[in-house]
């Protein structure tokens, strides 16, 4: 009985001690986590200030620098001060872009912490996906990589071997013969389909992230997922035995096998290139490529013919599905009334706006990539030599 009763109290005392020690470990999770939002307020707060101040000085220095240039002799003294400040400007703004050991600054200003809006889709408004370190920050670009990496390859192979399908089903069925397989191929085509629905939704979501913790990609890469899976569910809905279908899946599987050779050629070139510029301090660790069709101004002395070439060859294929389908939209019939079984309307109509949509993503692509160069020769020409002691 007195063994019992020593148990007894033993136990009370001990779970006594855990409940207090619970409370008081629960009570500094509290404070930490008052602690922290105090923290990130008050830096959110002095990084808009400090933005500010450097957006200012920028302006500042632009004024003066226009004000010598005028002059007929303008101070040497003057003009080396003027380039100087200049210089360690744009050294206070590499800093902001994730060029210290803080990171990428910008995700604590308010003019770059706009949420994508897949996210907030996905996600919801309050779910908080920026990280705080730069560790978190370069595995994040890491695991982007790597998935791009693989994806590229699953990309080329199932888009060729569907490719090969299609033809060889095409090629037995003008020999005449009866089993071509071709449903078999065609319902791989729309599993194929709903593979690059998820390839462009996760790539949307997790440029969106980056770009949430400082990525420089342009917003138009990420629209460009948009559309490309608003295509992917348009051919999905489309009937696999239309003859228009098929003839547009033949042609859209060039596309992608050229389009995933293009990523293993961006992604390989990228990941050693990347490794080298935040190395020098040239590039912060969330950059990343902007979208399966675009390339940094590095990549694009390798990568310009390819990339261009793929954007003429999306144009030009969506030509063909609009062009080839286009009768389909000048009949009623369908609209208002059952469609005829054997008019083949619903595909054709399904072709003819799928093609609209790739030629729009072929000249916007090919606009950005523009963009992109024209932007970097403006940046490159205005600071030839950029001074490393101010980094």
């Amino acid at each position: 009985m007195d063994e019992d009763t020593i148990s007894a109290t033993t136990v009370l005392e001990e779970s006594e001690r855990l409940l207090h020690k619970t409370r008081e470990f629960s009570g500094r999770v509290a404070r930490f986590g008052n602690k922290l939002s105090s923290e990130m307020e008050i830096l959110s707060d002095d990084a808009n200030q400090l933005y500010k101040e450097v957006e200012r000085a920028f302006a500042h220095q632009e004024q003066i620098k226009i004000g010598l240039e005028s002059r007929d002799s303008a101070p040497s003294e003057e003009m080396r001060k003027t380039q100087d400040s200049a210089v360690a400007l744009e050294s206070a703004l590499s800093i902001f872009n994730g060029y210290g050991p803080g990171g990428d600054l910008r995700k604590y200003v308010s003019k770059f912490s706009k949420r994508p809006l897949l996210l907030d889709w996905f996600h919801g408004p309050s779910t908080q996906v920026a990280v705080h370190r730069k560790d978190q920050s370069t595995k994040l670009k890491e695991e982007y990589r790597t998935f791009r990496s693989n994806c590229a390859v699953i990309m080329f192979v199932f888009a060729a071997v569907l490719q090969l399908g299609v033809s060889r089903s095409e090629k037995m069925r003008l020999q005449n013969e009866q089993l071509t397989m071709l449903p078999v191929v065609m319902a791989g085509v729309q599993l194929f389909l709903c593979w690059l629905l998820f390839f462009y939704t996760a790539t949307a979501m997790r440029e969106s992230v980056l770009k949430v913790n400082g990525s420089r990609i342009r917003p138009w890469w990420i629209q460009h997922h948009y559309w490309s899976m608003a295509t992917c569910v348009l051919m999905l809905s489309l009937p696999i035995d239309s003859p228009a279908v098929v003839r547009a899946c033949r042609q859209f599987l060039w596309w992608a096998m050229l389009q995933g050779v293009v990523m293993i050629l961006q992604n390989r070139y990228q990941r050693g290139r990347m490794y080298t510029r935040i190395a020098l301090g040239k590039s912060s660790a969330t950059d990343v490529i902007g979208g399966e069709s675009s390339g940094s101004f590095g990549q694009l002395h390798v990568l310009y013919p390819v990339l261009f070439w793929m954007q003429i060859l999306q144009f030009y294929i969506g030509i063909g599905m609009f062009w080839s389908s286009k009768w389909s939209w000048q009949s009623l019939e369908g609209f208002l009334d059952p469609e005829h079984p054997d008019s083949d309307l619903w595909g054709s109509r399904g072709v003819a706006l799928a093609g609209l949509m790739m030629m729009y993503m072929a000249l916007k692509n090919f606009q950005n990539t523009i963009a992109t160069i024209v932007g970097k020769r403006k940046k490159v020409s205005r600071h030839p030599k950029k001074q490393e002691k101010h980094l």
